[in-house]
């Protein structure tokens, strides 16, 4: 599937639509329904692939701060001692 991600990507066939303009001069079109067509027929095998295969073709998510202030993983632990109360008085 992700080859056919590159071919599909590399693929300019038909993207142009050649027309008779006047005389024997040759015009070109761009096939816009061609080249959306392309466009989804990408975007859907890229997203299969980044769900099938998430470590391989997933968005990649960077945790990170700027150079001087990074990101820092800071643990607390409070402990906490309860006396139980005296019913008694």
């Amino acid at each position: 599937m992700a080859d056919e991600v590159l071919e599909l990507a590399d693929d300019g066939r038909n993207d142009w639509i050649e027309q008779q303009g006047e005389g024997d001069q040759k015009l070109y079109r761009l096939n816009g329904e061609h080249v959306q067509r392309s466009r989804l027929r990408f975007d859907a095998r890229r997203w299969l692939l980044s769900k099938a295969l998430p470590k391989i073709y997933g968005d990649k998510i960077a945790l990170a701060g700027d150079e001087a202030n990074p990101v820092q993983v800071v643990h607390q632990i409070e402990r906490v001692i309860v006396r139980p109360s005296n019913s008694d008085g």
